[in-house]
């Protein structure tokens, strides 16, 4: 008995000792789990902070190309928050025609450019795509993406200047060239204004080389260095020259050309400005269907022109690029005439506005 009593204490102190054995191994794989959890949520927030802080869009998918993480950059670029794009449609988000997430990684290998609308503008985007496995299969993929679009237009700009400083240089040396024998030419017509059975031809004449000699001042403007050079003139004075310059477009059409003018003295560059009101008034009369107005006043001390036409309006696409150089739906328009105005407003350190409607366009320099 004492022998079975014996063996029992034997094991049940064996128990313990196993028991406790257990139990510090237990404390000590807790230890290492919590110490483990700590580690993972430090690389977590490690990740999470680097996430943060590159300035590149970064979202990673699952297998139905929900998103599950959206960066600040990439939230900056579709002013958004993270939040409110979780588990929506990457597909829809960008706006790609792609089935699943292997034709997105299969297609965004190479970095390509898209275009996406944030807020009814267009953004150009650098897109590219890479797998997210997990023991070798794919579990979703991870999109890197930056916002380019304003390196696209300055590229376009970059363009546009190069071809603009080529263009500039040939158009100088053709209008330097065709400005001396026309002014000669415009001398010596009114001299065979003695003979009333060819006024009327001679008239025709003068007509045209207004208009190429207007054609020629303003390839001059546009491809030359100009200084602004202040003067001071009278109102009235200045709006009979204007007139005198539009004198082929007012014998020519039959437009009425209403002028509204107050008496007071204007300082400023007056070439540049009878520059930009005699083209805006030249496209006036093109665009007008029966009336061309001048308006020239004083408004809480600052000098204001004003060009109307009762014309079909300014289309919407036209606006966007009217005051680009070369852009015309004339047909022997040369595109240079509102840029040639913007640029002399400018360079008086004037304002220029416009408004356009089916009903007329009006054009409002303000000094």
């Amino acid at each position: 008995m004492s022998r079975d009593k014996e063996k029992i204490e034997a094991m049940f102190k064996a128990v313990l000792e196993t028991s406790k054995k257990l139990e510090q191994s237990y404390n000590l794989l807790k230890k290492k789990f919590t110490l483990l959890e700590i580690k993972l949520e430090n690389n977590r927030r490690y990740l999470e902070n680097i996430l943060r802080s590159i300035n590149t869009g970064v979202c990673s998918i699952d297998l139905d190309c929900r998103i599950t993480t959206f960066n600040n950059e990439a939230c900056s670029v579709f002013e958004v928050t993270e939040s409110s794009v979780k588990n929506i449609d990457f597909k829809k988000l960008f706006n790609l025609n792609i089935k699943n997430v292997f034709e997105l990684i299969d297609k965004f290998k190479k970095p390509q450019t898209v275009e996406i609308e944030v807020k009814n503008r267009i953004k150009k985007i650098s897109l590219s795509a890479s797998s997210v496995t997990d023991n070798e299969r794919i579990v979703g993929a991870v999109i890197i993406f930056s916002d380019i679009t304003r390196l696209v237009e300055l590229e376009e700009e970059s363009r546009k200047k190069e071809k603009l400083a080529v263009i500039g240089q040939m158009a100088a040396s053709i209008a330097h060239d065709i400005k001396n024998p026309l002014a000669s030419i415009e001398l010596l017509i009114p001299l065979l204004y003695d003979d009333e059975s060819k006024k009327e031809i001679f008239d025709n004449v003068m007509i045209s080389i207004k208009r190429i000699n207007n054609i020629v001042n303003n390839t001059l403007l546009f491809t030359k260095t100009v200084i602004y050079k202040p003067e001071r003139f009278n109102s009235n004075d200045f709006v009979k020259d204007i007139e005198l310059e539009l004198y082929a477009h007012i014998k020519a059409k039959n437009i009425e050309f209403v002028k509204d003018v107050e008496d007071f003295f204007i300082v400023s560059d007056k070439n540049l400005l009878k520059n930009a009101v005699v083209n805006l008034a030249v496209n006036a009369f093109d665009a007008a269907k029966s009336r061309v107005e001048l308006k020239v006043y004083q408004h809480k001390g600052r000098v204001v022109l004003e060009v109307a036409d009762d014309g079909s309006g300014i289309s919407k696409k036209d606006r966007e690029h009217i005051f680009e150089p070369f852009y015309t739906n004339k047909k022997e328009g040369t595109g240079l005439g509102l840029s040639i105005v913007a640029k002399a407003v400018r360079i008086i350190d004037g304002i220029l506005e416009f408004k356009s409607s089916t009903k007329g366009t009006r054009f409002k320099i303000t000094l």
